[in-house]
């Protein structure tokens, strides 16, 4: 496995995980009672977004290096990702360490307070959009139909044309 299989499998676990802490975490809001269960699967899904995403951004500078002088890559979308990615892995990590703060609150009172999950909801939210982002830039780099000035009509293929003659 290349540099740049590595970043591609390892950069997925942040992006999902932060997408999944989200609906986790309004459970938790949703069954304060019985949140505990709930609580601990969201922090450790913001754990694992959190270690995800550090290996995400560790794997990324290998991967740079392997994919930056091949053909159809797009030098610009690599800088931008890079930008995102350090954002979002902060994100991720901060969402995490808040996550477990709230695992040893949960652990001394009898309900979770709401304003703790709401804190790490609101975290989570932004380390997701973050993340998306992050992972939609990251398509571009050698993706050129994830990008925006791509053709909204698809090219016209000489294939096309020979198809067309059959028909008749």
């Amino acid at each position: 496995m290349n540099d740049a299989e590595l970043h591609l499998v390892v950069n997925h676990v942040p992006v999902i995980g932060a997408l999944l802490s989200v609906p986790l975490l309004l459970l938790t809001l949703l069954s304060r009672r019985q949140g505990r269960g709930v609580l601990r699967a969201s922090v450790l899904v913001m754990v694992l977004t959190g270690v995800g995403a550090v290996a995400a951004q560790l794997t990324g500078e290998p991967a740079e290096e392997y994919v930056e002088d091949l053909p159809g890559t797009y030098e610009h979308a690599i800088h931008e990702h890079e930008e995102n990615a350090e954002l979002a892995t902060i994100l991720a990590v901060l969402t995490a360490l808040l996550g477990l703060g709230a695992v040893v609150v949960a652990e001394r009172r009898e309900l979770v307070p709401p304003i703790l999950v709401g804190a790490m909801l609101a975290g989570s939210t932004v380390t997701a959009g973050a993340m998306a982002l992050t992972g939609s830039v990251g398509g571009e780099i050698r993706h050129p139909e994830a990008r925006e000035d791509a053709p909204v009509v698809p090219p016209h293929h000489e294939d096309d044309d020979e198809d067309e003659d059959d028909d008749d």
